[in-house]
């Protein structure tokens, strides 16, 4: 089934990374015509990497974007999503040398939370995402959006069975850390992160769902200093803990 990637920076990095995944281009004559403008830079580096481009008018492209979508007068139209295999990330990690970081997600929702996260995991030396098939958002063309290409970029595991996959990890000597505040977490940074480790994220409601938080080696839990709104939006607390585990490998 094709999918369609809409707005400046995911199709750039789709035309830079997978240009032969690419079915079709559309983009807006109006910004073409611009020299200066990113979509004509977008246009130009797909004409020259051999893809398909047809000019759309802005109306034209608003049909075939999501509601309310923001195009940017560009969408391309690719394949399927290139779906990895858990042990694919680990010998994606094993191939560069270094110790194998994983970031599963245990049924998040928004759309715009799994965009950022794995935006974030791509940024932060992450070398996969482990991601639900059931219960949680698919990576959509919204998603792609919100990650600004990063599902592009890195390694993505689409997964019928979470905890499965999460045991799967073990058997290959990686760590896994539940990041959610429970009575035997500790915090943040007394967690080992320059070996092998996978980073468990709940969702926005639920958080780690028990059976998974048993499947955890350890839990850790992001200390705050104000405790009137609840705790970190998922994705941001995604993103603080994959720059502790950064900071961490950064330093040894």
């Amino acid at each position: 089934m094709s999918r369609r990637i809409y707005g400046v920076g995911p199709v750039k990095e789709l035309v830079r990374a997978r240009p032969k995944s690419i079915v079709a281009l559309y983009a807006d004559p109006g910004r073409v015509d611009r020299p200066d403008d990113p979509v004509s830079g977008v246009v130009a580096a797909a004409r020259h990497a051999g893809i398909v481009v047809e000019l759309r008018p802005r109306t034209q492209l608003d049909a075939m974007a999501e509601a309310g979508a923001r195009h940017q007068g560009v969408i391309a139209v690719a394949g399927e999503l290139a779906n990895v295999d858990v042990a694919d990330i680990v010998a994606l990690a094993a191939a560069r040398g270094e110790p194998p970081l994983v970031v599963a997600l245990d049924g998040v929702q928004d759309p715009h939370n799994l965009g950022a996260i794995i935006r974030s995991a791509y940024l932060l030396g992450a070398h996969g995402v482990i991601v639900p098939t059931h219960r949680a958002a698919g990576v959509t063309a919204a998603v792609t959006k919100a990650s600004a290409g990063a599902t592009e970029l890195i390694a993505i595991a689409q997964v019928t069975n979470l905890v499965r996959a999460l045991g799967e990890l073990k058997e290959a000597g990686v760590w896994l850390a539940a990041i959610h505040d429970a009575p035997e977490a500790r915090p943040l940074a007394q967690l080992d992160g320059t070996g092998p480790l996978g980073l468990v994220l709940g969702s926005e409601g639920e958080g780690v769902r028990t059976l998974v938080a048993r499947t955890c080696d350890f839990h850790a839990v992001i200390p705050m200093a104000g405790q009137g709104v609840g705790s970190f939006n998922v994705s941001v607390a995604g993103a603080i803990a994959l720059y502790e585990i950064a900071r961490q490998r950064a330093a040894t």
